[in-house]
């Protein structure tokens, strides 16, 4: 098979830490692993790291629909949130500072909910996405 194309290796030191090294890639961070009754500490969780995750699939893949469309895309920012208590749900909000039609809107949006992560995760967590372009309102997609 060969070697990956992506990697990622987690160690928690033998203690009663709750800090993961992580090495994604060979680059290395820290992932605080949350106590199951505490809400989530600051910095990288395994939650942030997936919401990280399906964050920068998106932005790259608005900018390249939109560049292949040959639409100036501006700043583009994706803001993924993690909400319930229970069952998780991701909360997605695109903004895309160009502006664009209607009809390349509804295209985009359906670029959006076919993200390479966004495959992934679909089938195991709900996702919801808020698509704002151009100062516009936001359009649920």
């Amino acid at each position: 098979m060969g070697e990956p194309n992506v990697w990622s290796v987690a160690r928690l030191a033998d203690d009663d830490g709750r800090v993961a090294d992580v090495d994604v890639n060979g680059e290395s961070l820290s992932c605080t692993i949350p106590a199951d009754a505490t809400p989530e500490p600051e910095g990288a969780t395994p939650f942030g790291l997936l919401a990280a995750s399906l964050s920068s699939c998106t932005v790259m893949s608005v900018r390249t629909f939109l560049q292949r469309w040959r639409v100036p895309p501006g700043e583009v920012t994706v803001r993924v949130a993690v909400r319930g208590d229970g069952t998780p749900m991701l909360e997605r909000t695109v903004t895309v500072e160009a502006v664009v039609g209607p009809d390349l809107a509804e295209q985009l949006a359906a670029e959006v909910d076919s993200t390479p992560v966004t495959r992934l995760l679909r089938d195991a967590v709900s996702i919801r996405t808020i698509l704002r372009t151009g100062g516009g309102p936001a359009q649920p997609s």
